[in-house]
């Protein structure tokens, strides 16, 4: 996937990149007649190819990298809610008690917050490695 950017600012090998965000139908308004207002996005790139601020560079989403990430942001909360879910329901049944459903959803819900500190953490350590899903590839004249 490749989008036109515009370079902000740079700083120390960064660039701070202005990215329009493509709405979810596909961003050609004049299409569907449905003038939505996709915001920008304020993103930082690495800056191998030199650009200043003021240009406008193309940038490529590695796919692997994003369907990655979104395997990570969306599956463990789901898998992590439905675990503590079945776990506390076959938990809760086996000690007799009458609401076990109720506080199954709780455990559940409990799951679904320690999933968010396991993402953050995974988060962090991707941000160590300086992995990133896009880069810039050419500045456009």
């Amino acid at each position: 996937m490749e989008q036109i950017g515009y370079v902000r600012n740079t700083t120390n090998g960064m660039a701070e990149v202005e990215v329009r965000r493509i709405s979810g139908c596909g961003g050609g308004c004049s299409s569907c007649g449905g003038s939505c207002n996709a915001p920008s996005l304020i993103i930082a790139i690495e800056n191998l190819i030199d650009a200043k601020p003021g240009d406008y560079v193309e940038i490529k989403a590695k796919s692997n990298k994003i369907i990655r990430y979104a395997l990570i942001v969306y599956m463990i909360p789901f898998v992590m809610l439905i675990l503590g879910i079945i776990l506390s329901m076959s938990l809760f049944k086996s000690m007799d008690i009458v609401n076990y459903e109720t506080y199954s959803f709780f455990v559940g819900l409990l799951f679904l917050g320690i999933s968010f500190i396991i993402i953050k953490k995974i988060d962090t350590s991707i941000k160590k490695k300086n992995e990133s899903a896009m880069e810039m590839v050419r500045v456009l004249k």
